[in-house]
């Protein structure tokens, strides 16, 4: 097989939740002993080596679309590629070769605040050429049967050509009983403070149980973007602005993994999520989840955490008071987490996409 693959989401480091699966897999590719080789396409140099057998192109990008369209098919065909990978779902609409879309949700189209405020264009232009991708790639694949359900909805695809593979957890993630970066008990989130985080209740739930654990902080590891004011200032309200901590951004050269190990229980009651990362990350290093009942969380976390309706604050503090007061409770679901998140490991899914699209190469 000659695999090439989109690599822009990773041409800066891995950040992302399709950066980290990315690069796991081509950390097990490049493990494999065989004849495949696979080739990076991007506009800059990716910034870590994986070995001889696989090779990066670089493509200086000037205009998204005309690299989409025209720069990258043409690389395609030149390096003679057998079978492309897209981890998003922008493909080449000239064809080159056998194709496959990766799409991990559609939340600008299916989350009601973000679709009202989409300028007509960007409406139009994700009903166009979304459709135009989804039609033209030769399979979608997704992370989650909820977002598999999306994609038959919104783009009308057919069941046959979606393949559902999830997400891997990083080899960092595990129990590290080191000394964690932030001192004390604490409540701890992980990932941005857009919308759809609807990290508000997490802040509004931490009030109402404050004042029973005079010891336990709330960290909130993530830019300081968004929401950022707004949280802020409930944490100034309630009288909590010393008890609150927003670390900033958290990346992987800051080793997430004794953050998470340190804490007492992870907390994302998200409104929306094609997948979700981090419950499973705080999972792989033995904390207990508090989560949405909503979306593809439930999917993810199964009954290893509490699962609560994520627009009632009420209900979020009752499940980490549960979690906090509960000794056998915790422990059931540390064992649990531990267990489920196996199913994850960077290897296992790896292997399984892998699998996918040495068949896909065959066809």
């Amino acid at each position: 097989m000659h695999l090439g693959i989109d690599a822009r989401e990773i041409q800066n480091g891995v950040y992302t939740g399709i950066g980290r699966p990315l690069a796991n897999f081509l950390e097990y590719f490049s493990g494999l002993n065989n004849e495949d080789a696979c080739i990076l396409f991007s506009a800059r140099k990716v910034p870590i080596d994986f070995g001889p057998r696989i090779k990066n192109v670089v493509l200086s990008e000037h205009i998204t679309f005309i690299w989409d369209q025209w720069q990258l098919p043409q690389a395609l065909k030149q390096e003679e590629v057998d079978l492309f990978y897209s981890p998003y779902y922008k493909v080449p609409l000239m064809k080159p070769c056998p194709m496959v879309s990766s799409i991990l949700d559609l939340m600008y189209l299916s989350f009601e605040p973000y679709y009202k405020k989409m300028s007509p264009l960007s409406k139009a232009y994700y009903a166009v050429f979304g459709k135009l991708y989804t039609d033209i790639a030769d399979k979608i694949l997704t992370c989650s049967e909820y977002s598999k359900r999306d994609i038959q909805c919104i783009y009308g695809v057919q069941e046959q050509k979606i393949k559902v593979i999830p997400l891997s957890v990083g080899n960092i993630y595990r129990r590290e009983l080191g000394t964690p970066p932030v001192k004390g008990r604490y409540v701890l989130y992980v990932g941005n403070f857009k919308i759809h985080k609807n990290v508000k209740s997490i802040v509004e739930s931490f009030a109402l149980i404050a004042n029973s654990f005079p010891d336990l902080n709330l960290v909130l590891a993530g830019p300081k973007g968004h929401t950022y004011k707004e949280l802020l200032g409930i944490a100034q309200k309630n009288g909590l602005q010393e008890r609150v901590i927003f670390l900033g951004k958290i990346t992987e050269a800051d080793h997430p993994q004794f953050l998470y190990s340190g804490a007492e229980v992870f907390v994302m009651p998200t409104l929306y999520e094609g997948f979700g990362l981090p419950p499973l990350e705080a999972m792989a290093c033995g904390v207990p989840v508090v989560a949405s009942n909503t979306t593809s969380i439930p999917e993810v976390v199964k009954d290893a955490g509490l699962l609560v309706d994520p627009m009632n604050p009420s209900a979020i503090a009752n499940a980490i008071k549960e979690v906090l007061t509960n000794d056998r409770l915790k422990k059931e679901m540390i064992a649990k987490g531990l267990r489920y998140s196996q199913e994850y490991e960077s290897t296992k899914v790896s292997a399984q996409l892998y699998d996918f699209l040495k068949g896909m190469s065959k066809k």
